[in-house]
């Protein structure tokens, strides 16, 4: 009788030890939902302000034309949205890479992505998520036709 309670207890500790981590991994994903959803909105108040679009757009961008920055910006956004959605689950493999191919097709989409790639590589660190997405759009890249990344 004593092993089958020490059984007993031994499940109920480990159920209830998944449960933490389950709810520590779902906190993890909230709050980064909510810092992307920031950014997104951050980008967005960057955009409207040529000064401080540049400012937001980084180095790579000083002296360039706010139009250009602003539209760097909205790249960043696009791409930031597409990550919080594919991490959610709402953004499939095929419709990332759809999506990624549209961008890259055009030639500020592909600058965009020459100039940002590395960073947000870096970022993935151990996420798997975000390797996974860097990783798609980087097929993406890849897969144009010479006519394509001109």
């Amino acid at each position: 009788m004593p092993i089958l309670f020490a059984l007993l207890l031994a499940a109920v500790v480990a159920v209830l030890l998944m449960g933490v981590v389950q709810r520590r991994v779902q906190h993890r994903e909230t709050l980064r939902a909510t810092v992307l959803q920031t950014q997104v909105d951050l980008l967005k108040a960057a955009a409207a302000d040529p000064d401080l679009a540049r400012a937001a757009a980084g180095p790579q961008l000083t002296g360039s034309e706010p139009g250009e920055a602003v539209q760097h910006l909205f790249f960043e956004a696009q791409l930031t949205a597409w990550e919080l959605q594919w991490r959610i689950g709402a953004l499939s493999q095929q419709q990332l890479r759809a999506h990624a191919s549209a961008l890259l097709a055009d030639e500020a989409g592909r600058r965009y992505w020459e100039r940002t790639r590395t960073a947000r590589a870096g970022l993935a660190g151990d996420d798997a998520k975000l390797r996974a997405f860097v990783k798609v759009l980087d097929a993406a890249r890849q897969t144009l036709t010479p006519a394509d990344a001109r």
